[in-house]
């Protein structure tokens, strides 16, 4: 089936042309002229007005200024626009804030170490017994004492007895609430001295190598860059009085040296 053109209804089998003023298309009082289908209708548009539809406002300076309805329109496109951006803003943050992110303490990475954690990896942190770090001094003894020490005290010595005899002074042995300190040193002395892991350790250290494995040379080279010529520094007496040490140094006294 034939279909029309635009501008044109089928009546009676024929295409027949649409008169497009009848609705008055034309905005702002211009004048409607109907065309041929192809170019349906056109606009005479009275002064300060242009457009196909006299729908733009002419400035006094020229300029094409678009009417009210256009302004309109562009007014509410540009609000509905705004009003889609506000929306799409709070879902997002509302849909931010269900989110459940991990504290600082719980957000375990490789490369997140913290470095506050005193006493970190212990099993008991809070009921410790420091009894076994503890030295007492100065309380009782123990219920053993032995009869033969097994290292000299200081300051212990032979005596002399009746009729020239050399006899052992007498040990004392400290009562209950006393410390012989003698016996506390030479104990913890020889500990530091029997001990192969105490510091400070053995160390060889060279100082002054410098030159070490090189052969002794003759001296005599050093004078081989004299000889008995006479040298006459008497010019040195014409630099001023700033030379006059050096000039005394390299005067006549020299050569009779020499």
């Amino acid at each position: 089936m034939y279909r029309c053109p635009g501008g044109s209804t089928r009546a009676a089998g024929t295409c027949v042309n649409v008169n497009e003023c009848l609705h008055n298309p034309c905005l702002n009082g211009g004048t409607c002229l109907d065309r041929e289908p192809a170019r349906r209708y056109d606009c005479i548009c009275p002064f300060g007005y242009t457009g196909h539809d006299c729908e733009l406002e002419l400035l006094a300076s020229g300029i094409i200024m678009p009417s009210r309805d256009f302004i309109i329109a562009i007014i509410v496109c540009l609000f509905l626009l705004l009003v889609l951006v506000l929306v799409f803003v709070v879902y997002n943050r509302r849909r931010e804030a269900h989110i459940k992110y991990p504290g600082p303490d719980d957000d375990v990475r490789e490369n997140i170490i913290n470095y506050d954690d005193e006493g970190g990896g212990e099993d008991d942190m809070t009921a410790f017994d420091i009894t076994p770090l503890q030295i007492p001094i100065g309380g009782p003894l123990p219920d053993h004492i032995p009869s033969k020490l097994p290292y000299p005290l200081m300051g212990v010595g032979l005596g002399v007895g009746p009729m020239g005899v050399g006899v052992a002074p007498s040990v004392g042995v400290p009562l209950p609430g006393e410390t012989n300190v003698g016996m506390f040193i030479e104990e913890h002395k020889r500990r530091a001295d029997s001990d192969p892991n105490a510091p400070p350790f053995d160390d060889l250290r060279n100082y002054a190598y410098e030159g070490g494995g090189s052969t002794a040379g003759s001296l005599s080279s050093l004078a081989s860059g004299t000889d008995d010529e006479v040298h006459d520094y008497d010019y040195l007496g014409a630099w001023g009085p700033r030379f006059d040490k050096l000039a005394d140094l390299y005067g006549p006294d020299l050569d009779e040296q020499l």
